[in-house]
């Protein structure tokens, strides 16, 4: 079966059908999940609601908690929504629970997907190995701010069309590999400079998370949807 992929600049409902979902959320929920499972984190669960997270944690104290809303570390929690914050020490071992604006509601919408991964800057080398292992319907699902598409996961999700080099593509797959063949080279910057949510977390004092999450194959692993949480795969 030939590969047919489709970017979502706002992610989808997605049904049985689609063989691989990988949801995007470079700033910064995608990037955060994946510095966890590189640090060595044993799982990491996403929900949509801080009461879900909390309620979590209560039945497991070992857990950490992690989040976000509005941009900003959730009260109570252990660690805001950053991946600059993790480390080794913190995270190996650990069982993590995860409730952000936008990348946990697009997990939620793609998990009855056949596959479902996650996608950030830091991986995109290994999330094209395996994409380019797959075939069938694959979908692109960018988070996007607050029901807005975001530069940076359309960005991302050019990349990877790119990179797959698939022969027959949509417009939405042309709009977002033009774009980010045209600032490529310049990647950093571009986002700092036009994305919307970029300034927006650089106001509230967040420039590095900007940048680290622009870079390009930190990591070498890709975080796969198992039995309720992404693990290393």
């Amino acid at each position: 079966m030939a590969m047919e992929v489709r970017v979502n600049l706002l992610p989808r409902l997605l049904n049985e059908e689609t063989d691989v979902a990988v949801v995007i959320d470079v700033l910064r929920a995608t990037s955060t999940m994946t510095a966890a499972l590189h640090f060595g984190a044993k799982k990491i669960v996403p929900v949509l609601s801080v009461e879900e997270a909390k309620k979590y944690r209560e039945d497991n104290f070992e857990v950490l908690t992690v989040g976000e809303r509005g941009s900003k570390k959730i009260d109570g929690f252990d660690l805001g929504n950053s991946p600059r914050e993790l480390s080794e020490e913190m995270i190996e071992g650990k069982e993590l629970v995860i409730t952000t604006t936008n990348g946990t509601v697009a997990v939620s919408k793609s998990k009855r997907a056949r596959k479902v991964i996650l996608a950030s800057f830091l991986n995109l080398g290994s999330v094209v190995r395996l994409l380019k292992r797959e075939s069938g319907r694959i979908e692109l699902q960018c988070a996007g701010t607050d029901g807005d598409p975001s530069l940076e996961d359309t960005l991302l999700a050019g990349a990877l069309v790119s990179q797959l080099e698939i022969g027959h593509i949509n417009d939405s797959c042309r709009i977002s590999s033009v774009l980010y063949e045209a600032v490529k080279d310049n990647l950093e910057s571009f986002i700092l400079e036009n994305g919307v949510h970029a300034k927006r977390l650089v106001s509230l004092g967040f420039f590095e998370d900007v940048g680290f999450c622009a870079k390009i194959n930190l990591y070498d692993l890709v975080p796969l949807w198992r039995d309720g949480g992404f693990v290393r795969g």
